[in-house]
Parts: structure tokens; sequence; C-alpha cells
């Protein structure tokens, strides 16, 4: 804090003291262990202070030999209080002991910022005892907002402090006048510090799924009904996480394979739980489909199970199943419901003489109409809309991952753009010559989804109410599960936060300090954790699959035969591929048809536009075989020479695939740096060696005298 360029001491008849912060402290240290104390107090001062150090402290404040900083009072200081280190003393303001005495309405003021200036104390006093045990370990000036946060802390974990309570002692000519703490009228003034914020929450719309299925309200569908349906679609997007080298194997019998165990030892395998990653998704699909879950019953319609989240199924998403790694494990080792691997030269990877497409597309049109039926069968229900919408998804895929596109534009003409598949030899016996074909490896495409907003999202809704005491939100519930089966620290250090939460209505001084509305300060540090927990496996993952991609872009599927095309290559997800807008419209188009026949079936108008499923079933054909799209592409194509001229070019769409794939994998490397960095430093406070050493009755003198 700077101070003014004169002050004056005070006469040595006028003194200060106050106990307050000290006795704060003092309570933490008695009634948290060594670890917890460590942990909650790290985050406050930072990790630049090794875990030794606050046990230190810890261990002074619990014996109560920690000695309380002088005070002493200055006339002309600019701040209320200052801390001066050299001599370790907390300078405070003759002028506003004078107005507090007089005031009542400022003394709360006056005691947050002494609490705030004593952390400038314990930085000091981290800072000897690192120094004293020859840690060689980088010290963290103080933060900028250290103050407000240690301030927090103490009123957040501690009891209330109560009106009428004294928190300083002032003695002027013999006299010692109490100053006691009065709940103020007005607001926390701005330079006290005190705010919340948790950050803005990212918006995510996942492929352009959503904005398609507008073309539902042509059908009929309201806003609700068009939200509920894409629900569905939108759990076949998330379900891709659920992937079988994120997914701690099963407990079942039989299912924990010596090769698995073996996958695991080698770090092959990340240990993540299908439950934690579908409490993940739950939690996005509360934030994402707010709106739907209003009440407990309409909550349990839309609550997200792994039953129905379910697991990373490449029919789902019409993905090519074929993996080129010939030494993966059975995936189903991990989870019986993961499908079986197909490897290149698997009869799926053959084509359809009669529609001209690979065999391995037969699956998801089996899947779309298995969901059309069922939802036919439920009707408008919450069930009912969401089948629907996984169908929908399928459907929609269709144009964004296949060459459907590319062979509409063929066959009107444009016979210079790539088809990413070779001519079929005459001996196959096939309808056209030209197969349809779609990519490998299309979960990639949600890992940004994740990871980016991810972070925000654990950290919840800022406006969000304070639950009543007892209660525990879906945010709750969802960091409890994260938390489960990590080291106790983590889950403790949540535990008592909800416990300090369920007193926060009885905590009148930090309902003031947080303007009563804001969701009291949240553990910081045991979210980031769990956060990590999800990332770091993720990243890893991802990064993995952008290693694999980039290597497929030297292959040709244009003119090899052998060679698969990768989803990167074929997928026109994003606008930065040329087709990207004639997808869409196709994809579009292909709802609304679908949508009206469902529409008309739910509202028992059998004469309406046919049965959803057969209109369906007809738009996964091969454009050869339907004119429905022609129009569409002709008119797209008189519009977008240059993009046709893009299409047409291996070298122009490389390189936008490299430009993508090399962004990914930067922001993928930033991203898990900075995991696994906080990783660590979660690791170094749960270090269970150095914990048994603090712990054991034979730990001999401490190491800093």
């Amino acid at each position: 804090m700077n101070e003014p360029l004169e002050t004056s001491d005070v006469s040595d008849e006028t003194t200060f003291s106050s106990s307050l912060a000290l006795e704060q402290l003092g309570n933490l240290a008695k009634t948290l262990d060594a670890q917890l104390f460590t942990h909650l107090f790290r985050s406050v001062f930072g990790t630049g202070f090794a875990p030794a150090v606050f046990v230190e402290l810890q261990r002074h404040l619990a014996d109560d030999t920690l000695a309380n900083p002088a005070f002493r009072v200055q006339t002309g200081l600019q701040t209320w209080s200052a801390y001066d280190p050299d001599a370790g003393e907390i300078q405070v303001q003759r002028e506003v002991i004078d107005q507090a005495l007089d005031d009542p309405e400022i003394t709360a003021t006056f005691m947050l910022a002494l609490i705030q200036v004593f952390a400038l104390h314990v930085h000091q006093l981290l800072c000897r005892y690192q120094d004293a045990a020859g840690i060689e370990q980088a010290i963290e000036p103080p933060r900028e907002h250290l103050g407000v946060a240690f301030a927090q802390t103490l009123l957040f974990y501690n009891e209330p402090i109560e009106a009428g309570r004294t928190f300083a002692i002032f003695t002027h000519s013999g006299t010692e006048t109490p100053l006691v703490m009065a709940f103020p009228t007005q607001e926390p003034p701005q330079t006290a510090g005190f705010g919340a914020g948790r950050g803005d929450k990212n918006s995510h719309r996942s492929f352009g799924h959503e904005s398609i299925e507008d073309g539902l309200e042509i059908a009929g569908f309201d806003s609700a009904q068009r939200k509920a349906i894409y629900f569905g679609n939108w759990l076949r997007d998330y379900s891709q996480l659920i992937d079988p080298k994120l997914v701690h194997p099963v407990q079942d019998a039989g299912i924990n394979t010596a090769e698995i165990i073996q996958a695991i030892a080698a770090g092959q395998l990340p240990r993540v739980s299908r439950k934690k990653l579908t409490a993940i998704v739950d939690l996005f699909a509360l934030k994402e489909f707010h709106s739907l879950q209003q009440t407990p019953e309409d909550r349990a319609q839309y609550q997200v199970t792994p039953m129905m989240l379910g697991v990373y199924r490449a029919h789902e998403h019409i993905d090519n199943p074929t993996t080129l790694d010939r030494n993966a494990f059975d995936p189903r080792s991990i989870d019986k419901d993961f499908t079986a691997l197909v490897f290149p030269e698997d009869k799926q990877n053959a084509v359809l003489p009669k529609r001209s497409m690979k065999r391995y597309i037969r699956r998801p049109i089996a899947f779309m109409i298995k969901q059309l039926e069922a939802a036919k069968k439920e009707g408008m229900t919450a069930k009912g809309m969401r089948y629907f919408g996984e169908a929908l998804h399928v459907l929609e895929d269709y144009f964004a991952h296949s060459n459907f596109v590319e062979l509409s534009l063929k066959k009107l003409g444009h016979d210079e753009v790539l088809l990413w598949t070779t001519r079929i030899e005459a001996r196959e016996d096939s309808k056209h010559e030209w197969p349809v074909v779609t990519g490998m490896f299309g979960a990639l495409d949600i890992v940004g989804s994740v990871a980016d907003p991810l972070a925000d999202l654990l950290y919840g809704n800022e406006s969000s109410p304070t639950p009543e005491p007892g209660e525990r939100s879906d945010f709750d519930q969802v960091m409890l599960i994260l938390l489960e089966d990590e080291d106790p620290l983590l889950r403790n250090a949540y535990e008592l936060y909800l416990k300090a939460r369920d007193n926060v209505r009885k905590n009148e001084i930090y309902q003031w300090i947080n303007q009563v509305t804001k969701v009291a300060q949240l553990p910081n540090e045991a979210i980031a954790y769990a956060t990590s927990l999800i990332k770091k496996p993720l990243l890893k993952w991802a990064g993995d699959h952008v290693a694999t991609l980039q290597t497929l872009l030297d292959t040709d599927p244009n003119s090899d035969a052998s060679a698969l095309v990768s989803h990167s290559q074929l997928a026109k997800d994003h606008d930065t591929h040329p087709f990207h807008t004639l997808a869409v419209q196709m994809a579009a188009v292909a709802v609304k048809d679908v949508g009206q026949a469902m529409f008309d079936h739910w509202h028992g108008n059998s004469a309406g536009h046919g049965d959803p499923r057969v209109v369906a079933e007809g738009m996964i054909v091969h454009p050869y075989d339907t004119d429905r799209f022609d129009q569409i592409v002709k008119d797209w194509a008189l519009a977008n020479p240059e993009r046709i001229e893009q299409g047409a070019s291996i070298d122009t769409l490389r390189q936008l695939q490299t430009d993508e794939l090399a962004e990914a994998m930067k922001g993928i490397g930033e991203a898990l740096e900075t995991v696994v960095k906080h990783v660590e430093e979660i690791e170094q406070i749960t270090d269970t060696s150095f914990w048994s050493i603090v712990n054991s009755p034979d730990a001999g003198p401490s190491p800093f005298g």
C-alpha cells in the first residue's frame, strides 16, 4: 500500500491494538487438520509457498505462540491501514479511529480493513518460515487482492461475528476505548474490493444442429417442443465423451482383463469413470436446457443418466467405425455398451451394390429408424421428443459427415469437385460408380465444445441464489461425484464449504460483504482440481487424435483406394469448409420434411406428409437416386463458384485442415500444460509421504527452529 510523503507518529500515550484477525485465523488452525488448513490458505497466499510453511504457521497458531503484530497510530496515512514489512507492524490512520468512534456506520468497513492488512503480515511470516527452512521455491509477492481473499476466507469459514463484538482497543491518555462492530445500513464501498465474479457462461451451439432444427418451426412445433427435440440431438453429440480411451473400466466380473490393467499401468488409459463424465454432461444439460427443468418432475425427465447418454457408438453419428490401430484393445472389455472393433479389411468397408454406399451406413439408418419408431409410439412426451431428436441427429450428420454434397455437385456437372473416394471397380457390381462414404474419428469435434467452457460451467451461475441450509444443488451433487474416490482432502474441502454455506444466512457480516444476493464464495482450488480431473485426460485424448489426423493428411482417398477418409477431411460442421452452408441447407430441408411427417403423425393426420420413417429413409440415399436436393444444389453452385473451386483443390483443403488441426493442437497443448501444472500443485498438498511425516508422533523438531 502506498504511503504519503509525510506521516507523523502519534505520542506514546496513544496506542492501538486488535487481535480479531489473529483469533479468527487461530480458530481455523485449531479446528482444521493440517492438510485442509494448508489447502485452504495456500489457495489464498499462492503456490509459491511450500506446504511445510503452512504446517509451521498452523503449529504456532494452535499452540498460541504466534505473536500479534505491533500497531502504530499515525496521522496522514493515505489509507486506513498499511503494513510496514521491515518493522513487521501495522500502521493505523488516527483520523479513521476518531471517525469510527463517532460513527458506528464505518466500524464494519474499518474492521475489514484491519483483517485485510493482517494478511500482509501473514505473508511476511510465511516468507520467513520458507527462508528459515532453506526451501528453494519461488515466492510470489502478495497478490493484488490478497487481503480480500484472506478476509473472505476467515469470515466465511469461521463462526459469524456478532454485532457488538469488540474488534480493537484504542488507548489515549491512559483511557482505553473499545471499538465495537456495528452492522452498517449502507453497502460496502467499492474500494473495499469485496465482489463476486466467476466468469460468463460460454455460449455453445453443437455443430449447428440446433440452428438446423429451427426448420421444425415450419413443421408446427413451438419453441419448447423444438428445445425438447434438440435435447435428444444434443445428447448424441455429448455421448461421444464416453469414449473407450477415456473411460475407466467397469468393475464387473470379467471386465477388468489383464490387457486393460496393463494399459492403465502404462498410462494409456486415463482413470475417468463413466459416472463422472455423465455427471459433467448432466451439468451441461442443466445449463443448456434449464427452461425445460423448472419443476422436480421436469428435472427427472431431463436429468442425464448413463443409460440415457449411452456411450460413443460410430453409427449414432454416421461415422466410419474403422480403427487403424492394430494394437487397439477391445472396447467391450472397458464397458459392454461399446461396440466391437472394425479394421479396414472388414466387410463393413465394402460397398452395398444397390445403394452404392458403404455397408457400415446401414447401421446408422437402422438406429435412426429405431428411434423414429420409438418416437411415434411415445407421442409428444419428453421421451418421445428426445427419441425424435436422436433420430434427427443421424439424419443431419449424413449431410455434414458424408460426401453426399460432393456427389450432388458432381451429379449436376461439377466434375472437378473432389469426392474423397475412388471409382468403384466394375467387378463390385455397384449401381453407381462413386460410393457414399463418411469419415473416421468424428468424436474429436466435441472436445473443443467441452474443454473450453468446462471451467466456467463448473463455477456455476453467478446469479443463482444461495441454496437453503442443508440443500444441495445439482452443481453440488456434480462436484461431490467428481471428487469421489479422489484424495479425501478435496472432498473434505468441498464439504467444509457446504457446511459453512449452510450457516451463511446467519452470518450478517459476510452477507453484507457479498451484497446478500451473491452465492457464497466457492472452494476454488477443489473446483479447479475437479475440472482438471476431466480436462487432463480429455485433452490428452484429443491431442492423440489430432496427431493421428495430421498423419492422415498425407493420404489421398481421391486417388488411393486403400486410404480411408478422416472426419477432418470430409466433415462440413465448421464454416471454414467451403461446402458448409450447402450442407446446412440440405440438412434443414430434410429436418423440415421429416418434422412435418412426425408432427402430422402425432396429431393423428394420417393423410399428411407421410410416414416419418419412410420420409427419413428417403433422405439417406445416394444423391443420384433422388432429385430432392437438385434445385438447392444448383442455386447454391451458381452463387458460390469460388467455393466450388476451393472444393476442387486438394492443396487448398489440406491447408484448411492443416491450419485447423495446428490451431487445435496449439490450444490443446496450452490448456494441457495449465491443467498438468495445477494437478501437480494439488499433488504437492496431497503428498501422502509428506503428511505421514507431519502427522507422525516421532516427527521430531520443526525444521523452522
